[in-house]
């Protein structure tokens, strides 16, 4: 019985049926299976990294659109009041302010057509001076950039004999000149202010400059300011990206401003449209500056 046994796993037919493989119509329908099931995989994994790029995208627009539009905010408020101006035209527009230090009631100033004095009385709060002007009364733009308008002096550093710290006991600033002022101001207000700061659209970035002085700028054909001018002492610093106000079917300025009045502030209106990819975020703010000359 063992030898008819052996003999039967030995036979051809035997050892062709236990050697059986797959047909074509398995082979085939696994590998359909198999590349519907890697479709779906793919379309999950690729739905997956399209909606992390997007919000990457988005939160990176945000966070630069916050960070410059509150940086305006905090610095254009502590701006000489009817300092703020645009400059540079459709091209190359930018919004310029003074930076105020510190602001003081004076005793006398020389106005004409009394004489002029190389020296303010003032009554001084306690701290560090960073400026290096001082102004009085303006009334507008003009006053503040013009050099000859008897708005804006240039003062020489605090001696210790000159600096009280305690406005109840006089500080002397002294210039080193003679200068005559334009006008009173009706509240005795001095400004102690920086050198000017400019926010300016270059291409698809915003930049800001600061300590490039009063009266530094690149000028156009007519002889109006078109952007700071690049000097040894001159800051410009990237503030944000992704800027696109400028677009096929027209140039949406980002700066505006209004100038005060008797019933309100002056105000800068900003408009500032950032797109990154698909994703697009237009920041509309209203700063207003103290009208307090």
């Amino acid at each position: 019985m063992s030898g008819s046994k052996n003999n039967l796993k030995n036979h051809p037919k035997y050892q062709a049926k236990n050697q059986q493989g797959f047909t074509l119509i398995e082979l085939v329908t696994v590998i359909v299976i198999l590349g519907v099931l890697a479709t779906g995989i793919s379309s999950f994994l690729r739905f997956g990294t399209q909606s992390y790029t997007d919000a990457a995208d988005r939160d990176a627009l945000i966070s630069t659109a916050r960070f410059v539009v509150e940086r305006l905010n905090r610095e254009v408020r502590n701006a000489l009041p009817n300092s703020i101006r645009t400059i540079g035209g459709d091209n190359n527009p930018c919004l310029e302010f003074v930076p105020i230090d510190k602001s003081v009631i004076y005793l006398d100033i020389p106005v004409a057509p009394e004489p002029a004095s190389d020296s303010v009385e003032v009554l001084m709060l306690a701290g560090a001076l960073s400026s290096q002007y001082v102004a009085v009364y303006a009334l507008n733009s003009d006053d503040i950039y013009n050099k000859k308008s008897g708005v804006i002096e240039k003062f020489l550093p605090f001696l210790p004999e000159d600096y009280s710290g305690d406005r109840q006991v006089v500080s002397t600033i002294r210039f080193d000149s003679e200068i005559s002022f334009n006008e009173e101001s009706p509240t005795e207000r001095l400004y102690f202010i920086g050198s000017p700061v400019s926010y300016c659209v270059e291409g698809q970035a915003i930049y800001r400059y600061q300590a490039y002085g009063f009266g530094n700028y690149d000028y156009d054909s007519d002889g109006r300011p078109l952007r700071p001018l690049i000097t040894k002492t001159t800051e410009k610093v990237l503030m944000a990206e992704y800027v696109d106000n400028y677009s096929s079917s027209g140039t949406v300025l980002p700066f505006k401003t209004s100038a005060a009045t008797l019933q309100r502030n002056g105000l800068a209106l900003i408009r500032l449209k950032f797109a990154r990819n698909l994703e697009e975020i237009v920041f509309n703010n209203e700063i207003q500056v103290p009208n307090v000359p």
